[in-house]
């Protein structure tokens, strides 16, 4: 199951991506030779770019049966985790808490995911359960 980056995390890079994209429009037009198809190349590069972000923001975590990755593009570092590794998953402050094997807790921030945080902890719950083979956590 694929969690995207909610749009409001997405306006400031696609932003930035649309000034730079009618700056680079303005040097096709207005310098002359090669480096008027260069800044036209860019143009067009960055134009793809906003669309594809704004209709299919990146993924921010992704489960599966076998583990959860959580992070990419635009937030924290990507990390995977097994199912096996997770200890434990507590909510706290608006936070996702993975307590792994060796110690560490892993921090995620549910406001990435945005309306679907409360879809995204049931699904890890399930998962988690499913991996151990019995009910060790419940969500409420």
């Amino acid at each position: 199951m694929n969690y995207r980056l909610d749009r409001r995390f997405v306006l400031r890079p696609l932003g930035i991506n649309v000034m730079t994209l009618g700056t680079f429009t303005v040097g096709a037009f207005l310098l002359p030779g090669v480096w008027s198809w260069v800044f036209g190349v860019l143009a067009i590069l960055l134009l793809v770019n906003a669309v594809s972000m704004y209709v299919w923001p990146p993924v921010v975590v992704r489960t599966s049966d076998d583990d959860v990755r959580v992070g990419g593009r635009l937030t924290v570092r990507r990390i995977t985790m097994p199912w096996s590794q997770v200890e434990g998953v507590d909510r706290a402050d608006d936070r996702l808490y993975f307590t792994r094997g060796d110690e560490n807790i892993l921090s995620f921030p549910l406001a990435y995911v945005g309306p679907r945080c409360e879809e995204l902890v049931r699904d890890i719950y399930d998962r988690l359960n499913t991996a151990n083979g019995y009910t060790r956590f419940d969500p409420s």
